[in-house]
Order: structure tokens, then C-alpha cells, then sequence
């Protein structure tokens, strides 16, 4: 029994990161660490009856592996209430802001990827919402891969959407979520003659990274900042779900 269900998850996972990468129009981040898992669950299948014969043959491989197990247990209980935590989070704050602003995520070409495309979807319907009153900063640079910056690509399709071009405030430097954060904050103070704890600054970004994007902002000196969230991509709700519960151990020690 359990050499079979540990045969069938490592399948599963790897089909699902298999599919997940041919169907989506940019790269998928965490796919190498979820192949090797599902890679290894299928070896611990394979040698399932080689292993458990030495574990009963060796009180201090029993040992190893009951402590293994335990462990195993626990980091599986500390992930659920992370993920828990990162579900429940609001994301759909309606509330007034000073600003919007959109945290880049990958091309497609010179174009939005369908969840960057999400998010600047979200951002055009909250400006609308707020009256069209309130300047979008869209912030993102460009990776190794893009011939343009994310935020050239958002500002070009928000400009499409009818959006004005004196509302878009641009940020092309940053590579990282900690740098959206640190780099829009200069572009922020210099366009409203003010401190950044005293702007309140809407962020649009995916559901799954709201919560995250709320820690990093906070560090960063924002101090009246709320979510309007897009919705993920529906077949990269398993794999940016998982990343995001060790990227917000991360970013709450390191970032």
C-alpha cells in the first residue's frame, strides 16, 4: 500500500509540473525542487521493502527513521498553518488609496504573462472603482531572458486599457519583491513631496503573494498599505501556493 501511494504521488507531481510548464507562457519557479521530490518519492517506492528490511534489522536506523518521521510530521503541520495564514489574508480591500501599485510578474515576449496580465486587470479595475484619481506605479525590471522591463510592458498595457499616461508612474530597476518595494518607494516620494509611512499605497498583486507582499512592504517603510488582489491562474494554485509558504519564511528572516 504504501509503495504504491508513494509511486502515485511521485507521478502526479511530476505530470503536474510537467503540464504546468508546457502550458504556461512563462517560466514556473519551484518546478526543479518539486521534480526531484516527485523523483524521490518514486525511488522511496521502489526500495520501499529494501528499506523498511534494515530499518527492523537496526535499532539505530529504527531510531533515525522514527525521528525522521517525526520531523517530517512537523514541518508538514508548520506548512499548513503558514498556508493557512497566507489563505485567509484579505485580498480584495476596496478601501481609498493614495496610490496603486502593481508588482511585476515576467513577460511573455514584449507582453504581459497571463498572471501578470491578471494583476493588471485587477489595477485597472480598482482605479476605476476609486474614481480614476489615484496614480499607478508599476514596478519591475528587466530579466536576463526580456528584451523590455515589465514595467514598460504593464505601462503599454494600461495604456491600451484607456488608462492615461500622465497616471502611470514607472519603476524599471527592480528584480526582486524587496526591491519593487525599496525602488517604487524613492519613485513614490519624489512624484507626492512625501514620506512614504505617510502615503497609503495600494498593492495589486497575485492572491497567493498578498500576504508576503504585505511583510515585505512593511519592512520597507510603508506604513499604511492594504491588497486588492488578481486571482491565480487556476492550474498554478497547487505549485505558487506551496512556494509561497517558504517564500514568506524567507522573507520574514532575511528580506
Amino acid at each position: 500500500m504504501k509503495r504504491n501511494l508513494l509511486f502515485i504521488i511521485g507521478i502526479l507531481i511530476i505530470v503536474y509540473i510537467i503540464l504546468t510548464n508546457t502550458m504556461s507562457t512563462s517560466k514556473i519557479a519551484f518546478s526543479m525542487p518539486c521534480l526531484i521530490l516527485g523523483v524521490l518519492l518514486i525511488l522511496m517506492g521502489a526500495l520501499s521493502k529494501v528499506i523498511d528490511n534494515m530499518i527492523k534489522r537496526s535499532d539505530l536506523l529504527n531510531k533515525v527513521y522514527k525521528l525522521f518521521s517525526v520531523g517530517v510530521l512537523l514541518f508538514i503541520i508548520f506548512i499548513s498553518i503558514i498556508e493557512v495564514v497566507i489563505i485567509s489574508y484579505p485580498k480584495h480591500n476596496t478601501e481609498d488609496s493614495d496610490y496603486i501599485m502593481v508588482l511585476g510578474a515576467g513577460l511573455n515576449g514584449d507582453y504581459p504573462s497571463l498572471t501578470l496580465s491578471y494583476r493588471l486587470n485587477a489595477a485597472e479595475k480598482i482605479f476605476k472603482e476609486l474614481g480614476e484619481s489615484k496614480k499607478i506605479i508599476v514596478s519591475g525590471g528587466r530579466g536576463n531572458d526580456e528584451r523590455i522591463s515589465e514595467a514598460k510592458a504593464m505601462k503599454n498595457y494600461l495604456l491600451d486599457k484607456g488608462i492615461p499616461e500622465n497616471m502611470i508612474l514607472i519603476e524599471d530597476k527592480s528584480s526582486t519583491t524587496s526591491e519593487n518595494f525599496k525602488f517604487s518607494k524613492e519613485v513614490i516620494e519624489v512624484d507626492s513631496n512625501k514620506e512614504i509611512k505617510d502615503i497609503k499605497v495600494k498593492i495589486v498583486t497575485t492572491d497567493f503573494h498578498a500576504f508576503r507582499s504585505r511583510i515585505i512592504a512593511k519592512k520597507n517603510g510603508y506604513e499604511n498599505v492594504n491588497n486588492y488582489s488578481s486571482n491565480t491562474v487556476w492550474y498554478l494554485i497547487p505549485i505558487n501556493y506551496l512556494r509561497e509558504s517558504f517564500a514568506v519564511v524567507k522573507s520574514v528572516i532575511f528580506d
